[in-house]
C-alpha cells in the first residue's frame, strides 16, 4: 500500500504501468488521451507534465486505476489478484478494519508553499477541461471535500466533484442525502459558512474511503488508518479548523456560504454514466481563502471517461467487497458480488447464490437492493445468478441470464428508487418536477427452486478441473 500519490505512482513506474506525457493541453486533449488509453485492458497510469501554459512539474494523473494490478497496490493486497479473488480479499480486509484515529504533527509537505491573500488564484494549476462539451475546468474530480459536523464534530471526508468559477472560487456538486450535504446544510440552515478544506492530491488509500459507503459518523481518517494500521498524519489549516493530510499535494481552504447568498453556474459535465445528462445550474461554491501546495505540485484527476475497458476499477471492487460483507451478516449462501463495471458500476449488480431454501434468490435480490451499501443511486439491475456462476465474468452472466431466466415469472420491479440528475434515463417531464427517481429490475438469473435438480446438466467444465488443465497445458497457450 502506498502511502502518499508520489510513492503510488513510483510504484507504478517500478510495475511498468505508468507514462508520462509531456506537452498536452489542460483544454480537452488530456481527456482525449487518458480515454485512448482505455482502448487496451489494463493501461497504465497516466502522469500529464509539461502541460501548455505551465511550467514542468506542474503535473495531472489520470486513468490511476485502470488495471487490477494498480488497484491491488492501492488497497495494500497482493498484485496477482484479478476479478472475484481480488474482490474477496478486500472484503476480507475490510472485515478486520479497527478504526485508528488520525495524529496531528506540525507541520509537513503540503506546506511548503502557502498562499494567502491576492495570491490565491487556483488557475496557477494547469486544471483540465476533461470533456469536449464540459461546461468548464473541473478541479476536483481525484478530489476529496474535508468537513466537521457542527453538532457533534464528527470529521466527514467525501469525494465531490468541482468546476472553476474564478481565481478564489469553485462548486461543490453533491447529491442531497450524501453526507457532505448533509453537513453542510446544517450550517446554511444556521445562516453560517460551511468551512471547508478540499484536497486535490493525496494518497490512494484516502481517496478510497472518500468514495466509499463509509458509516455516517465513522471518520474516513480513522476507518483509513485502521486499513493500513497506522494513524494518517495530519495538520490544522491554516484558515479553517478541519484536519488536512501532512503529504497532500494541494489544499484549498475556504468556506461555503448559503446558496441563498451566493452561487455559481456549472455543468454540465461527462458524468459517470457516459452521458452529458445534467444541466447546467446554479450550485453552491467554495469561497478559497488559502492554497497549500508541495513543490511541483500533482493533481488526482477520476475524470469519469468511457473506454472499452474500465477506467476505475477499484469502484466496482470496493463496492462490490462493501456489499458482499452486508450479505455475509444477514444471509448465507452468497459466493460472490459484483458491481459490473461494464454497465458504468453502480447501475448493475450481480451477486453469485449457492440457493439453499424456497424464496432464497429474492431474498438476495431485496437485501442487494435495499442495504445502503447495494442501494447506490441510478441502480437499474440486480441480477441474481447460481454459484456455478463468476459474478466478475460478463460471459457466464449473460449466459446465465439467456438461459436460466424467464422474463415473465422471474423479473421483478421495484419503483420510486432513488436516482440523481445525471442519470440519462430521467425524462425531460420528471426533470421539470424535480422528480430524480428510477426503476430497479430484480432479475432471478438462477435455475428455479422447484425443478433445480431436472435442470439440464451444464456442460461447463468445473473450476477445480479447469485449474489442472491451467497449470498443465497454460504455458503452451498463455506464454
Amino acid at each position: 500500500m502506498s502511502d502518499d500519490l508520489r510513492g503510488f505512482i513510483d510504484k507504478a513506474r517500478e510495475l511498468g504501468e505508468c507514462r508520462v506525457i509531456e506537452g498536452a493541453h489542460w483544454d480537452v486533449e488530456m481527456g482525449r488521451i487518458a480515454e485512448l488509453a482505455l482502448t487496451v485492458p489494463e493501461s497504465p497510469l497516466l502522469v500529464f507534465d509539461k502541460v501548455t501554459g505551465y511550467p514542468a512539474g506542474y503535473r495531472v494523473v489520470a486513468n490511476p486505476f485502470s488495471s487490477s494490478r494498480r488497484v491491488a497496490l492501492a488497497m495494500g493486497l497482493p498484485l496477482d489478484l484479478r476479478g472475484i479473488e481480488l474482490i474477496r480479499a478486500w472484503k476480507d480486509k475490510l472485515a478486520t478494519i479497527k478504526p485508528i484515529p488520525p495524529e496531528y504533527v506540525k507541520t509537513g509537505p503540503v506546506r511548503e508553499n502557502v498562499l494567502l491573500g491576492d495570491k490565491v488564484d487556483v488557475l496557477k494549476f494547469p486544471i483540465p477541461k476533461w470533456h469536449e462539451h464540459d461546461g468548464g475546468r473541473y478541479i476536483g474530480t481525484g478530489c476529496m471535500f474535508i468537513q466537521k459536523d457542527p453538532d457533534t464534530g464528527w470529521i466527514n471526508i467525501g469525494a465531490y466533484r468541482s468546476q472553476v468559477a474564478d481565481g478564489n472560487t469553485v462548486t461543490f456538486h453533491c447529491v442531497p442525502g450524501h453526507h457532505g450535504a448533509i453537513i453542510a446544510k446544517k450550517y446554511w440552515d444556521r445562516g453560517q459558512n460551511c468551512p471547508v478544506a478540499m484536497v486535490l492530491g493525496q494518497g490512494p488509500q484516502l481517496w478510497i474511503s472518500a468514495m466509499s459507503p463509509v458509516p455516517i459518523g465513522l471518520s474516513e481518517y480513522d476507518w483509513s488508518g485502521g486499513l493500513r494500521n497506522k494513524p494518517f498524519e495530519v495538520l490544522k489549516g491554516e484558515t479553517v479548523d478541519l484536519p488536512i493530510p501532512a503529504d497532500a499535494e494541494i489544499v484549498l481552504e475556504g468556506e461555503m456560504p448559503p446558496p441563498s447568498v451566493e452561487t455559481a453556474m456549472e455543468g454540465p459535465f461527462g458524468e459517470w454514466e457516459g452521458y452529458y445528462a445534467g444541466t447546467r445550474s446554479a450550485h453552491p461554491v467554495v469561497k478559497i481563502k488559502a492554497i497549500l501546495h508541495r513543490n511541483d505540485p500533482i493533481q488526482f484527476g477520476v475524470p469519469m471517461l468511457v473506454g472499452t475497458h474500465d477506467d476505475n476499477i477499484i469502484q466496482a471492487v470496493d463496492y462490490s467487497a462493501q456489499l458482499w460483507g452486508e450479505f455475509d451478516r444477514q444471509i448465507p449462501g452468497v459466493s460472490g458480488v459484483s458491481f459490473a463495471y461494464e454497465a458504468r458500476r453502480r447501475t448493475t449488480i450481480v451477486v453469485s447464490l449457492k440457493q439453499m431454501y424456497p424464496g432464497h434468490v429474492k431474498q438476495a435480490a431485496l437485501i442487494a437492493a435495499g442495504t445502503y451499501k447495494g442501494a447506490t443511486n441510478v441502480g437499474r439491475f440486480v441480477i441474481i445468478v447460481d454459484d456455478d456462476i463468476d459474478p466478475t465474468n460478463m460471459s457466464e452472466v449473460l449466459w446465465a441470464l439467456g438461459t436460466r431466466c424467464d422474463p415473465k415469472s422471474q423479473i421483478d420491479i421495484l419503483s420510486n428508487r432513488l436516482s440523481q440528475a445525471s442519470d440519462p434515463r430521467v425524462s425531460p417531464e420528471q426533470r421539470r418536477a424535480g422528480d430524480f427517481t428510477c426503476t430497479t429490475a430484480l432479475i432471478d438469473a438462477c435455475r428455479p427452486w422447484a425443478w433445480r435438480d431436472q435442470f439440464p446438466k451444464a456442460t461447463k467444465t468445473a473450476p477445480e478441473v479447469m485449474e489442472q488443465v491451467r497449470q498443465k497445458w497454460g504455458h503452451l497457450l498463455f506464454g
